[in-house]
């Protein structure tokens, strides 16, 4: 009986054959690194991956102008009713709804006091000679304020010219034959009185105005 454990003629043991052939040792060790080295670069980057990103940084918008005083108001702002009365103090009171009506002032007329006085005038002759003759007038404001006065003295048509002069202020001018307007320049003060020094040419005889008014009201001819 042949024995078949007997090495076959020609044939080469495997550690003959890495003995012979040492690189082969080489690459495989080669090899194995490198799969060591990718398992390994794979075990990091799995962790790294499966953490929580993190939050992005905040956008910041532009913020729009606010709107002025002067633009539309709106529907739930309150309304103000305002008194416009001079003697009241005007106060703001909200509305307890808000409506598309708009606030209206409702005009008032102060009206004049009792008692308050007024601006009265009166004339008086002075002198008189044969071509011309003298005369005073006096105005007085009694009111509670400073008063515009106006005098209208009309003669008949013997009175040609006038002459006038007064401390507070004077303005003269004729509106025809016998026809004169005299006017203060500035208000006359309360309870302070304007006195005129008149002098008139004339020709026949009369000192006396056929009528006098002061403001529209009659003076006192004395």
């Amino acid at each position: 009986m042949s024995d078949r454990s007997a090495p076959r003629p020609g044939a080469r043991s495997a550690p003959a054959v890495l003995a012979s052939m040492p690189w082969i040792v080489v690459l495989l060790g080669v090899g194995l690194l490198a799969v060591l080295l990718v398992f390994a670069l794979l075990s990091f980057r799995g962790p790294e991956h499966a953490a929580a990103p993190e939050p992005a940084p905040p956008m910041y918008l532009p913020r729009m102008p606010s709107v002025t005083s002067s633009g539309t108001p709106s529907a739930d702002a309150p309304l103000i009713a305002v008194d416009a009365t001079p003697s009241a103090s005007a106060t703001a009171t909200p509305s307890p709804r808000a409506s598309t009506r708009r606030p209206t002032a409702t005009p008032t007329t102060r009206a004049p006091a009792a008692g308050s006085g007024r601006v009265s005038a009166d004339y008086q002759a002075t002198s008189s000679d044969r071509d011309s003759f003298s005369a005073r007038l006096t105005v007085r404001n009694t009111t509670g304020g400073a008063r515009e006065w106006r005098v209208e003295l009309l003669f008949t048509g013997n009175v040609k010219s006038i002459r006038a002069s007064s401390d507070s202020g004077l303005s003269v001018r004729t509106q025809g034959s016998g026809w004169f307007v005299l006017s203060g320049t500035r208000p006359l003060p309360a309870g302070e009185t304007a006195v005129v020094s008149m002098t008139f040419g004339r020709t026949g005889t009369g000192d006396r105005p056929g009528q006098c008014t002061v403001n529209g009201a009659d003076c006192t001819i004395g």
